[in-house]
């Protein structure tokens, strides 16, 4: 399952490829969970989740996030990312949700909490290894990836383009 936070699907809308997310869904069989602060986040800024299988990609509500210790520093979508992923996890052992989010804090956080947690470029990197997008459009992704809001050193950059060459 793949919990996600509003900043890797901002990442996905810049580089104009947030139907990643549903391809990703159908062609690896992952659970895709939006959660509902998360939609919130893009409404009150005006904008919307421009995924085209919107009805498929199920939008969780059910995690009361209070319940999950998840730093009140940290913004609504990530604290509901987080919460529910760690719900996830802690209900069924043969479960494993991660967090897909590009926020620092959020990714530390996660990390404390024994969460599973990808970023753009992980996810990126997903997409190659399980065949659903080639080498070239993976590539070419990352090559764009300095165009966007994404805040990334240049070194982290050239080291997921290695590995997606070596696969």
């Amino acid at each position: 399952m793949f919990v996600f936070d509003t900043s890797t699907i901002i990442v996905l809308q810049e580089l104009g490829c947030v139907d990643l997310i549903d391809s990703i869904r159908r062609q690896c069989n992952v659970k895709i969970i939006i959660p509902q602060a998360v939609k919130n986040e893009f409404l009150r800024s005006g904008s919307q989740i421009d995924i085209q299988s919107n009805d498929i990609v199920e939008i969780s509500t059910e995690v009361d996030v209070h319940a999950v210790d998840v730093p009140q520093s940290l913004g609504e979508g990530e604290r509901h990312a987080i919460a529910i992923a760690y719900a996830i996890s802690k209900s069924n052992s043969e479960s494993v949700a991660l967090v897909i989010t590009d926020d620092l804090r959020a990714r530390r956080t996660c990390k404390k909490m024994g969460i599973k947690v990808l970023g753009t470029l992980g996810l990126i990197e997903f997409a190659k290894r399980y065949g659903v997008i080639t080498k070239e459009e993976a590539l070419n992704l990352l090559k764009r990836i300095p165009s966007t809001s994404l805040h990334i050193t240049q070194e982290v950059l050239e080291e997921v383009r290695s590995k997606i060459i070596s696969q």
